[in-house]
C-alpha cells in the first residue's frame, strides 16, 4: 500500500495531487492558502484525507469505476454537495463518472474512500444497490450515528497506523481486511437508507450448520484472514444472520471469534518462531494492522503480552533437546 502526505499552499496543486480525479479547485475566500492531504492507495482501495483553512469549490468528475464516499471529520457550515446541505451527521456518495460541485468552508476536514463496484456487488449487495440509485438523487444520506463514529475512528486510526509503522500496511491480508471493515461500517451507517434486512425464522440446526461452515471457512486458508462480509457472501446469508447464529450457537459475535481464530493462530507462531522474529510480522501474517489493539485483544484473550509468548517460544526454540535415555537392561 502507498501511504503519503503533503501540505500545500495553493489550491490548484492539492487538486493536480490527486491523480485520476478530473477536478478543480478554487480557492474562493481571501488569505494565504494552506491545506493538508494524506492519501493511501491499494489495489482495491483508495484513500485520502485533505483539509483546507479557506473556503474552496471543488468541481470535477470522480474516476469511474468505483463508488466514493466522503465522511466529514470536521464539518463547520455551510458545507453542501451538488447544493444539498452537508450535516455533520451525514455521509456522502459519489458514483464512478459522477460530476460534482462540493463547496467547503474554512476549516472543513474530511475523509474520502473508493472502492471498486466489484467489491461493493459481491460483497455488500444492498450497498451497491443504493449507490448505484444514488445518481440524480440526494447524494447526502443522514448515517447512523454509532457506524458512523465508528468508520471516523477507523480511519483516523488507520492514517496514524500509516504514519507509525507503514509496513503493516503492505500486508494483503491486512489490507482485505482494512476494506472489509469500511465495507461493513459504510452499509451499517447507510442502513438506515434504503438497506433491509431478511427476517431471520432459521431453524437451530441451521443456525449450527452456518457457525460450522463459518469455521471450516476460517480455517481453510489460514494465512489469509476471512471476513464478516466474505462469509456472508460465501454462505449467502444476511450480516443479521450470521449475527443470530453465532450469539444462538457460541454466546459470541462473528467478529470476536474470528479476531479468536487470528489470535490463536499468531500465538501458535510465536511459540514457534525463532531467532529474529518479531510479534510485528506475526501481527501482520495475520491481518493485525493496529499493534497497540491487537496487543490487548491479545492480553485479553490469553492473558499475557504477545511479547512474553515469543520470548518464552524464542527460549524453548533454543533450548537444547535432551538426549533419549535407552533403559539398561
Amino acid at each position: 500500500m502507498i501511504a503519503a502526505a503533503s501540505c500545500f499552499d495553493d489550491a490548484h496543486l492539492h487538486a493536480e495531487a490527486l491523480p485520476g480525479w478530473q477536478q478543480l479547485y478554487s480557492q474562493i475566500s481571501g488569505g494565504r492558502f494552506q491545506s493538508a492531504l494524506s492519501r493511501l492507495c491499494a489495489a482495491r482501495l483508495d484513500v485520502f484525507r485533505e483539509s483546507f483553512n479557506q473556503r474552496v469549490v471543488q468541481q470535477g468528475r470522480a474516476p469511474g469505476g468505483m463508488a466514493h464516499f466522503a465522511i466529514p471529520i470536521q464539518a463547520p457550515s455551510p458545507l453542501s454537495l451538488q447544493g444539498v446541505a452537508v450535516p455533520g451527521d451525514a455521509l456522502m456518495v459519489l458514483r464512478g463518472g459522477e460530476d460534482f460541485v462540493f463547496h467547503l468552508p474554512p476549516g472543513a476536514d474530511s475523509i474520502q474512500v473508493s472502492l471498486p463496484y466489484e467489491d461493493l456487488a459481491e460483497l455488500t449487495p444492498e450497498l451497491c444497490a443504493v449507490v448505484r440509485e444514488a445518481r440524480g438523487k440526494t447524494p447526502v444520506f443522514t448515517a447512523r450515528p454509532d457506524a458512523l463514529q465508528a468508520l471516523r475512528a477507523l480511519l483516523t486510526g488507520l492514517f496514524e497506523q500509516a504514519r507509525r509503522r507503514p509496513e503493516l500496511l503492505d500486508f494483503a491480508g491486512n489490507q482485505k481486511v482494512i476494506r472489509h471493515q469500511l465495507l461493513g461500517l459504510l452499509q451499517e451507517a447507510l442502513a438506515d437508507g434504503g438497506l433491509r434486512e431478511r427476517r431471520d425464522d432459521l431453524t437451530y440446526a441451521t443456525h449450527c450448520d452456518i457457525v460450522r461452515r463459518s469455521q471450516a471457512l476460517a480455517l481453510a486458508k489460514p494465512d489469509e484472514p476471512v471476513t464478516v462480509l466474505e462469509l456472508c457472501s460465501r454462505l449467502r446469508v444476511s450480516r443479521r444472520t450470521l449475527q443470530n447464529s453465532f450469539q444462538r450457537v457460541a454466546a459470541t459475535t462473528p467478529v470476536d471469534y474470528l479476531r479468536s481464530i487470528r489470535l490463536n493462530a499468531v500465538r501458535r507462531q510465536l511459540l514457534q518462531a525463532g531467532p529474529g522474529r518479531s510479534v510485528r510480522e506475526a501481527a501482520g501474517n495475520w491481518g493485525f494492522y493496529h499493534l497497540g489493539h491487537f496487543a490487548s485483544d491479545y492480553r485479553k484473550l490469553f492473558g499475557e503480552l504477545p511479547s512474553h509468548t515469543l520470548e518464552r517460544g524464542q527460549a524453548h526454540q533454543a533450548a537444547p533437546r535432551a538426549a533419549h535415555a535407552w533403559p539398561v537392561r
